[in-house]
């Protein structure tokens, strides 16, 4: 199987970025804590954050004693032309790495310099789907169940509103408290450093009223968990202290264990966390892509099993509740737990979404898959219309999410 490399793109994308966001490059540890960049109107991720290894304080994993394979094998004619449209859009868009699956079946794979086969790729928020597999491992092992008060798990968030939503309500975004700043974070800049020089934990953050309080209606009328959905990192954040109440362990191992070494990953990861162990849950986990990969097939293979966790998976790889507001997600009309559902060019289809345009794209109807990591988020309609052709290519084929 050829790797296709491309030189980088003309135009100076990381010259931007760094004029555009010095302040949250230096915060690039924290994603939960940092106003996050942009160029113009779209997300962006400069290479400094997308390659980057993290920091002495996160969390490396050790690599699963059976590495889930994979096989590389040439497109079949039909598949050729989306193939070849998958190239062009590479080419010519801020892409650094893409991929296209069949099950563990690797039909096209492609890297754009600085990115290669030797570098880590920064989840952003596609960790928050990762945090999503962990609390479902935890949920059927018993440590946490969908209806629990987040209270009985986080007492220090008794007799808060954040306090009285359940596991359910944060895997949906749904637990009514503050809509959070504009990029959906949730620390102030004075709370972001603190952050980074562990003067502060993630717990603390969410024991502030400001982010454990109610959202409000225009009508001063507090909302209520479950009922609404909006998009920011308190839910995410909060399952992962959760994850290190309930399991006797911290997130960072957890996810390790139950999701990375279990999905194969044939190489370290490194998972962020704070500087007391609580972790980065709503995006910062970094993989070689060919782990992303393994991943991505991991997920779709307990999506068509057996058994309560992939009962879970079904359940959270599906509508759940509406984006109504449509103030994230634009091109989503639903949320699972913490991915994305209902998508307008492939309704079956379901997505790990990151910052700057972090993509893992999965259908109910068979194991064709993609993958991609950007710098900038300009070219995702783009991106949508080549997985759902690539699906439909495979609208017959298998839906085991496993080809051995």
């Amino acid at each position: 199987m050829k790797f296709d490399t491309q030189r980088t793109l003309p135009f100076p994308i990381l010259q931007m970025l760094k004029k555009r966001a010095p302040s949250a490059l230096a915060l690039l540890p924290l994603i939960a804590a940092a106003q996050l960049p942009s160029v113009g109107k779209f997300t962006a991720a400069p290479d400094e954050w997308l390659l980057s290894n993290g920091q002495a304080w996160h969390h490396q994993t050790g690599t699963a004693a059976a590495v889930s394979p994979l096989i590389y094998r040439a497109p079949l004619d039909a598949e050729k032309a989306v193939v070849d449209k998958a190239q062009r859009l590479f080419e010519r868009s801020s892409a650094k790495s893409m991929a296209l699956l069949d099950g563990n079946q690797i039909v096209w794979m492609a890297y754009k310099p600085p990115a290669s086969p030797s570098k880590r790729f920064l989840s952003f928020s596609i960790g928050k789907t990762v945090t999503a597999m962990a609390v479902g491992k935890a949920i059927c092992e018993g440590k946490l169940s969908l209806h629990q008060p987040v209270s009985q798990v986080i007492p220090e968030l008794s007799g808060t509103d954040l306090g009285a939503a359940t596991i359910q309500d944060l895997l949906k975004m749904s637990s009514g408290t503050w809509q959070g700043n504009p990029d959906s974070t949730i620390a102030s800049p004075e709370q972001a450093q603190r952050l980074q020089s562990g003067a502060m934990n993630f717990l603390d953050l969410l024991a502030t009223p400001k982010v454990n309080s109610a959202e409000r209606e225009a009508s001063g009328v507090a909302r209520k968990p479950g009922e609404y959905f909006i998009y920011r990192s308190t839910d995410p954040l909060a399952l992962g202290v959760a994850l290190n109440k309930a399991t006797g362990t911290t997130y960072a191992k957890y996810v390790e264990r139950e999701v990375l070494l279990a999905a194969g990953i044939e190489r370290s990861a490194i998972i962020g966390q704070d500087r007391a162990a609580y972790g980065v849950s709503d995006g910062n986990v970094r993989m070689h892509l060919e782990d992303w990969i393994r991943f991505a097939v991991w997920v779709k293979a307990q999506q068509t099993g057996t058994g309560c966790f992939s009962d879970y998976v079904r359940q959270a790889s599906t509508r759940q509740i509406a984006n109504a507001s449509k103030k994230s997600g634009f091109a989503f009309d639903g949320y699972g737990y913490l991915t994305w559902t209902d998508h307008r060019q492939r309704r079956d289809s379901y997505w790990a979404v990151g910052h700057g345009g972090q993509r893992i794209g999965w259908n109910q109807a068979n194991a064709r898959m993609l993958v991609a990591f950007s710098n900038v988020e300009n070219y995702m309609s783009e991106l949508y219309e080549v997985y759902a052709e690539w699906a439909d290519t495979g609208q017959k084929g298998p839906a085991s999410g496993r080809t051995d």
